[in-house]
């Protein structure tokens, strides 16, 4: 009987094992996919391409874009004919009202009942070369009053045509037309502008973290070194060939690398958390960076520079635009200032008939023209004043967008400039970080050897790890540089092309 409780035993162990190896070998699997799942090779243009399209940064700037879009899309509906229906389906009434009685010679108070039904149809279109309306109508009423003597009346007006226009010249529809366009380029640009500049932060990051990375390593490296420098030293001063002061020199150096690489280890952490933010990622994705290099022979002419930033920038733009609708006050202020004259004329049929039918035979002529008129006889220089008033508000615009065009030139050649000077501190960098390689090297044999001392490898050291930063750090400001230019002049100068965010020619149609 115990035999045979052990056999079945062994069975169930059996199977509990083989079960144990199935979840590990699954869990395994699991963990391992999702570790690969959250390692990423990012190079340059896979970041800026990110930036631009999946940050939070792009899609905020894209909703503050299609606010602008779709106000264009408004106005370029309001230039279509204008339909509406106005309607009053039911209007009931019951009140008191006072009558004269002439046979009587008094007034008195009578109950009063109405019911009331109305539509119409309405539609309107824009003149732009005018700035007048067209507007044409058709509407059907009904009455009916209760009392005494009920009645029942329908009121007709088949059709009506009319016009309405401003008699001063003003044409708002003319500005509205030259201004709405404007509107849309400034916000493509500056949708454009803004990715360019997200683009430049993420450049930014990325090389934050190709600095932290670096450090990590060298601090690795330092700390490795370090430890086999030390263990080498120890040997060294049994045997007499240091003293006890280098030794201690050489153990605090190795205390300080491990407070170091502590450091490295967060600031790496932090760049990489922030990139991935950045990009939207998962915060905790592991990043792996590809370093770029220089576009080789590529240097930017300045005056050419300068003429893509007047063509594209969006302060040349929005510098425009304002003088154009100061320009506008001003002339409106002007109209406005003396008087102002209206006009609005039609020409319609109507008829009052007792039945639906006949509400639609002989109709009547229904003609109306009207002119208004209006004259300040004293308004305490109102006015003037407020035309004065425009015109220094153009005056500030025009004066605004040559200062603005001063800068944004200014800032272009200077970028330019730098620019241009960067491809040769890059490769100055690459030399030195390759001296100071073969120095360090050259210098950690001879420390080995005896033949130099603790003070000059930490200093060959020192010059290594500032070479390998500064290499990186040129890189970065090489391609920072070429970001800021992009974003002021809105060019790419390796694609040679305008950059757009997307093509709008649909909506300009």
């Amino acid at each position: 009987m115990k035999k045979k409780c052990f056999i079945i035993n062994n069975k169930v162990w059996n199977v509990v094992r083989l079960g144990v190896f199935f979840l590990f070998l699954y869990s395994s699997l699991f963990f391992n996919h999702a570790s690969a799942q959250q390692r990423v090779v990012l190079d340059l243009d896979r970041t800026v391409q990110l930036a631009t399209d999946s940050s939070l940064a792009a899609q905020k700037y894209q909703s503050v874009y299609d606010i602008s879009r779709f106000q264009y899309l408004s106005w370029m509906a309001s230039r279509k004919p204008q339909f509406s229906l106005e309607s009053t389906p039911v209007m009931y009434q019951r009140y008191m009202t006072q009558r004269y009685l002439s046979d009587e010679d008094i007034d008195i108070y009578r109950q009063q009942r109405m019911f009331y039904s109305q539509a119409g149809v309405t539609a309107t279109q824009n003149m732009e070369r005018w700035g007048g309306h067209f507007y044409g109508s058709t509407q059907l009423g009904y009455l009916r009053t209760f009392g005494d003597q009920n009645q029942t009346q329908f009121m007709t007006v088949p059709i009506t045509f009319g016009y309405k226009q401003d008699l001063l010249f003003y044409n708002p529809l003319k500005w509205a037309r030259q201004i709405e366009p404007m509107k849309l380029t400034l916000a493509e640009k500056t949708l454009a502008y803004d990715l360019e500049t997200a683009s430049e932060v993420a450049v930014g990051k990325f090389f934050a973290l190709a600095l932290a990375q670096d450090q990590l390593r060298m601090a690795e490296e330092y700390l490795a070194s370090c430890d086999t420098i030390y263990a080498i030293a120890e040997r060294r001063f049994r045997i007499a060939s240091i003293s006890k002061a280098e030794l201690s020199i050489l153990e605090l150096e190795k205390t300080n690398a491990r407070t170091t690489l502590a450091n490295a280890r967060i600031t790496q952490k932090r760049a990489a958390q922030e990139l991935a933010t950045y990009l939207g990622m998962v915060r905790t994705t592991d990043i792996e960076l590809v370093i770029p290099t220089v576009m080789q022979n590529l240097r930017i002419d300045a005056v050419e520079a300068i003429q893509y930033a007047r063509e594209n920038n969006p302060q040349y733009l929005s510098s425009r635009q304002a003088t154009t609708e100061a320009r506008r006050d001003v002339e409106r202020a002007r109209v406005e200032k003396n008087l102002s004259v209206g006009l609005d004329a039609s020409v319609g049929l109507n008829q009052v008939a007792n039945r639906f039918v006949d509400a639609y035979r002989h109709l009547l002529s229904q003609d109306m023209f009207t002119v208004t008129l209006s004259i300040p006889l004293k308004d305490w220089g109102k006015r003037r004043n407020a035309y004065l008033a425009a015109r220094s508000t153009l005056e500030a615009a025009e004066r605004a967008e040559q200062e603005s065009a001063r800068d944004t030139e200014l800032d272009v050649a200077l970028t330019v400039s730098d620019f241009n000077e960067r491809q040769a501190i890059v490769e100055t960098a690459r030399q030195a970080l390759t001296i100071a390689e073969d120095a360090y090297a050259q210098t950690l044999q001879r420390f080995i050897k005896g033949q130099a001392d603790a003070y000059s490898l930490s200093v060959a050291q020192s010059h290594w790890q500032t070479a390998r930063q500064n290499q990186i750090a040129s890189l970065q400001n090489y391609w920072l540089t070429y970001y800021h230019l992009r974003r002021l002049t809105l060019y790419d100068y390796q694609r040679r092309e305008v950059i757009r965010p997307f093509s709008h020619s649909a909506l300009t149609r």
